[in-house]
């Protein structure tokens, strides 16, 4: 009897999809983005504006104003670069953080009187762009190195 219920399990478990197939299901659906998943750090840029493409591609097809998409593009290519800066090189961290805090700003800016969806966007994008095991290892890395560090809020518009 017992080898009877161990074998229906076995059977359920094996049916079961993985991790990686809920994924694909959901990419393919359309409900979360197709992101790239490779080796890569950097990952590819095929035009080279500093963002990856499939984040590129995602940030094109919401149903924002061209305005917030320029923003967004900013704060992609400001967390892409946090990635494959130099963590031992002061004035590069600081320009980093400086550049974080202006599109962050921007962001802001272009979403005005809602905050809270910039909010929601730049998590998103931060979360996109950290979405493999070296990707979110390299972010805590940069976050580390930044630990301490000070940045002035800005003013004005910081969005280019």
């Amino acid at each position: 009897m017992m080898l009877a219920a161990c074998s229906k399990f076995s059977e359920i478990i094996s049916t079961e999809p993985t991790l990686s197939d809920k994924i694909k299901v959901l990419e393919n659906s359309g409900v979360i983005p197709k992101l790239d998943r490779s080796s890569d750090i950097k990952g590819p840029d095929q035009n080279l504006n500093g963002v990856r493409d499939d984040i590129d591609a995602w940030i094109a097809a919401l149903p924002i104003t061209e305005k917030q998409k320029k923003a967004a593009t900013q704060k992609a290519i400001a967390l892409q670069r946090t990635l494959i800066l130099d963590l031992k090189d002061k004035a590069v961290m600081d320009a980093s953080g400086d550049e974080l805090a202006a599109s962050t700003n921007c962001l802001g800016e272009v979403f005005m009187p809602n905050y809270q969806e910039s909010f929601k966007l730049s998590g998103k994008l931060e979360a996109m762009t950290a979405n493999t095991k070296a990707r979110a290892y390299r972010y805590i890395e940069y976050n580390r190195a930044a630990s301490g560090s000070t940045t002035m809020s800005p003013s004005g518009d910081t969005c280019k």
